[in-house]
């Protein structure tokens, strides 16, 4: 039975089932479709239960509602008029489709831009408007699925320019001009550009009544040009929708505006603008170079400034910028100089309101079958309770040096490598097994990609790419001799990883994947000569003159190309890669680039987004420092996206959302500096927060320090009020106790490190009449081998045995954690309080003790003294650990304090590698 005939059968099947709405379907609706397919004489060779498997597996993936934040003055248009709009571009969308991945949710897409567009103004509204929002979704999510059918709806309904500003590089915007082309025009641009060839592709396979013209191409010299534009002649505002995919690039937005500018009329005030024509803007990584990094407002960064100023060109514009790191744009002004200008080569334009999203704010939750930061790192909110362990597929690299310095400067960057690290010979192995594994699970015709990203300079681009074809070559040359070490290399690697770690995955994944199965090695050693001889490594960079290039594949990576065969590549790059172009199939990366910014981070992540069928065969191949920062960025997106649903609930507005973000506490090491602007000075609050250590720096010194530090506060306190559940507990005014507990407390881990905050905080709070009332408990078992001698009052200084956790991730580096990232026991939060657990419940749920500590006013701090006697050669004094909860008090006082930078290791800035350096 061919793979084809399954995946037609599948195909029908979620035809079938598409017409359910409202509900996720049901076993008796999956059994009445399959009946309804094996009446169909070409299916019934198919295997009943492995076609219910998938289909069982597709309808298992679920996503949650989308949550909004919206201005009130944003009055809803689209149901009035929904039933009296040719939707022709949109039904023809679903079709395309349907066709090509009968999977995707197009139900729940239908529903999203259906909400997303009734938040934009109808284009068909007279007189002057002007909408701006932001669409937050997740890297690699999907989120050019979801705007090209966005743009579909907005045309059928009215709008007649569309503008895509896609990245910063040439190669994203070309990528997202044949998404487009694919999705929206329905024929390939460059054809049509160079030559009026309309040579139909995706949607152009479904008939509609309306041309859609584009004014730039996929070619790779496809961006805006006003010598294309006038050649076209196709009237913007015409019968005809036009669209254009432009670069956030100086020159292209300058000759756009200049373009536009000519067919414009003078309003009588001095604003140049383009009469009754509906404008929609997309920005495509809107955090991305359009956020204004000047020192003040009138200090107006180019990109920034000619985006408004296109704005501001337009009597009717929705601007709707798409992020999966909407930190910086969160911190966008909302005020701005309405009298400057932009002079572009003579021609003045009014440069206009920021960018801030001010009418609405969309969070899209990823579907469950998404590979994200928290599912591939693992989390516990600290609030529920629920979790889950991250997947196995990471692994340590600490042979970066000497081959990789971690900071490449001008006096080492012309020391290339003549070799390279071990980790990146066994990430190579690791393509080549996946490659093999999946042309098992019949996916030999997919792509299959790995990432190499280890520094920006061409040159060292260059020479690792010469490097990772070299050893390739020698692999190759083995495998198809059977000579040599490799082949007993591969099964000692399967064996003793990929088999074990897809089990692991199984077990870990969260949902059914029926395509995951173990194989033998025998069965694998068949298809290595075949996986193998498919891979290529291509070098990705700026340079196009091979010239001076050790090696000479530079050529764009088009999938298309391979479309029937599925490409197998590596790929070695920089921000091309890192912030570029789509890797389809990344199954291996090798990444030891590093940035502090969270932004800049969570973009990084190509390896995030989906993996049907192969996600086990997946590798991330990364340093220990990293996975630490992914780690936190995960606590501080979650309690961003937890904020923004409970905002939403109780119906905020995007201003709402701003101050919540610019006083949140877990977000200290947002986006650079230059982007925050006059933000360099942040003000935080802790009300009904939660902070607690699961990071923990293993020296001697830190140990001691953090010991005695625990001591001192023991000192101050009188005699526990009990000493009972192995807890001695303290309840009285002892908020002067705590903050210089905390204030004395070290650590590196990002939400808590700046300790003068926490203990500054504290007493402010203090001085307007709040926190003075602290319940504290040391946590202790009773001594059974590691056991520490407390002196504290009244307690005779008793030995206390120390908490043993067998949640240990350690590290490679100075840092361990507990890899639930919660230290606390959940009864432990509620000690204090008159609350006790429901008949057959073990703890209470969290609103309701967030509502007790709240009615209360009492802190709470619990200090739990680790056992961690884990082998190293350390003192076997307790790890000091602690959870601090703070009640939710309607009086805060904000603490302010000086943004910084906190490790001179991480770059700050991503500069574009479009030019040779």
């Amino acid at each position: 039975m061919s793979n084809e005939l399954l995946s037609g059968a599948r195909q029908v099947a979620h035809i079938l089932l598409s017409n359910i709405k409202g509900r996720r379907a049901t076993f008796e609706d999956i059994s009445n479709a399959i009946d309804q397919v094996f009446k169909m004489e070409a299916y019934r060779v198919i295997q009943r239960e492995e076609l219910h498997a998938i289909l069982v597996a597709d309808f298992e993936i679920h996503t949650n509602d989308a949550q909004f934040l919206v201005n009130d003055d944003v009055i809803p248009w689209l149901a009035d008029k929904k039933a009296s709009i040719d939707w022709s571009l949109w039904e023809r969308y679903v079709l395309f489709m349907r066709a090509n991945d009968p999977s995707f949710p197009i139900n729940n897409l239908d529903d999203l831009s259906d909400k997303i567009l009734d938040k934009c103004i109808d284009p068909t509204q007279p007189g002057q408007w002007d909408r701006r929002g932001m669409v937050v979704g997740h890297v690699q999510s999907g989120k050019t699925s979801n705007y090209v059918g966005l743009i579909n709806k907005a045309v059928d309904a009215g709008y007649k320019l569309i503008i895509v500003i896609a990245g910063i590089h040439n190669s994203l915007r070309a990528q997202t001009q044949k998404r487009i082309d694919e999705g929206f025009i329905g024929r390939k641009s460059s054809d049509f550009i160079a030559s009026k060839r309309s040579v139909k592709i995706g949607v152009g396979n479904f008939t509609v009544n309306k041309e859609i013209y584009s004014y730039t191409s996929s070619a790779a010299n496809g961006d805006f040009s006003s010598a294309i534009a006038k050649r076209l002649s196709v009237p913007i505002g015409g019968a005809s929708p036009t669209i254009l995919v432009i670069k956030k690039n100086k020159s292209i937005l300058e000759n756009l505006l200049l373009w536009l500018s000519s067919s414009s009329i003078n309003d009588g005030n001095e604003i140049i603008r383009v009469m009754n024509v509906p404008l929609l803007v997309i920005d495509d990584e809107a955090d991305n170079a359009s956020v204004n990094s000047g020192e003040t407002l009138d200090d107006i960064r180019t990109i920034n400034r000619l985006i408004r100023s296109l704005l501001t060109l337009f009597q009717k514009s929705t601007f709707i910028g798409y992020t999966a790191t909407p930190y910086a744009n969160i911190y966008i002004p909302d005020d701005w100089n309405n009298d400057l200008e932009a002079d572009v080569k003579g021609t003045k334009f009014k440069i206009g309101e920021d960018l801030f999203p001010r009418d609405f704010i969309v969070n899209i939750p990823p579907p469950s079958n998404y590979i994200g930061a928290a599912k591939l790192f693992g989390f516990e909110n600290p609030e529920t309770g629920i979790s889950h362990d991250g997947l196995d597929i990471v692994r340590i690299v600490e042979d970066q040096e000497p081959y990789f310095p971690k900071k490449i400067t001008k006096f080492n960057k012309g020391e290339l490598p003549d070799d390279l690290p071990a980790t990146l010979h066994i990430a190579i192995q690791s393509f080549i097994l996946t490659c093999a594994i999946r042309r098992l699970r019949g996916q030999a015709q997919k792509h299959n990609s790995m990432l190499v990203h280890v520094v920006l300079y061409v040159t060292w681009i260059d020479r690792v790419a010469y490097l990772v074809n070299e050893i390739l070559r020698d692999y190759k040359n083995q495998i198809k001799s059977k000579q040599g070490g490799l082949l007993n290399t591969l099964k000692d690697l399967y064996n003793n990883d990929y088999k074990l770690t897809t089990r692991k995955v199984k077990e870990t994944l969260g949902y059914n994947d029926p395509g995951i199965n173990e194989h033998t090695w025998e069965e694998v050693k068949k298809e290595l000569n075949k996986a193998v001889s498919k891979i290529e490594v291509r070098s990705v960079h700026g340079t196009k003159n091979t010239g001076g290039l050790e090696y000479k594949n530079i050529e764009d990576i088009n999938y298309d190309l391979y479309k029937d065969t599925g490409l197998s590549v590596i790929a070695v790059g920089g921000n091309r890669l890192s912030r570029g172009i789509t890797l389809e199939g990344l199954s291996i990366s090798y990444y030891l680039r590093t940035s502090r910014m969270y932004d800049s981070l969570m973009q990084m992540g190509r390896w995030f987004g989906y993996r049907p069928g192969y996600v086990d065969l997946c590798r991330l191949f990364t340093t220990d420092e990293l996975i630490r920062w992914y780690r936190h960025i995960v606590v501080a997106t979650e309690e961003m996206r937890a904020d923004f649903e409970e905002m939403a609930a109780i119906r905020c507005k995007p201003r709402d959302y701003q101050l919540k973000v610019r006083t949140h506490s877990g977000l200290l090491s947002i986006t650079s500096a230059s982007r925050m602007r006059w933000h360099e000075k942040i003000r935080v609050g802790f009300s009904g927060d939660v902070k607690q250590t699961y990071e923990f720096k293993i020296d001697d010194e830190t140990l001691d320090k953090n010991l005695n530090n625990l001591e001192h506060l023991f000192k101050r306190l009188p005699m526990p009020k009990s000493h009972s559940n192995n807890k001695l507990t303290w309840i009285g005014e002892y908020s002067e106790e705590v903050a210089d507990f905390l204030n004395g407390y070290i650590t590196d881990q990002p939400n808590i490190s700046r300790t003068e905050v926490l203990s500054g905080y504290i007493k402010k709070q203090v001085q307007n009449g709040n926190l003075k009332e602290w319940a504290i408990a040391l946590r202790f078992k009773e001594p059974d081998g590691n056991s520490w001698k407390f002196n504290i009052e009244g307690s005779h200084n008793k030995n206390l045995g120390l908490i043993k956790r067998t949640d240990i991730k350690k590290g490679k580096g100075k840092y361990y954690e507990l890899s639930s990232q919660n230290i606390q026991d959940p009864q432990d939060r509620y000690f204090d309080l008159n609350l006790t657990p429901e008949s057959g419940k073990k703890t209470i749920a969290n609103d309701i003790i967030q509502k007790a500590r709240s009615a209360s006013k009492r802190g709470l701090l619990i200090i739990y003294p680790l056992d961690w006697n884990i082998g190293r050669d350390i003192k076997k004094c307790p790890v000091v650990g602690y959870y601090l909860a703070f009640p939710k008090f309607e009086n805060e006082t904000l603490i302010e304090f000086a943004a910084r930078i906190m490790s001179e290791d991480f770059e700050d800035e991503q500069p574009d590698d479009e030019s040779e350096e």
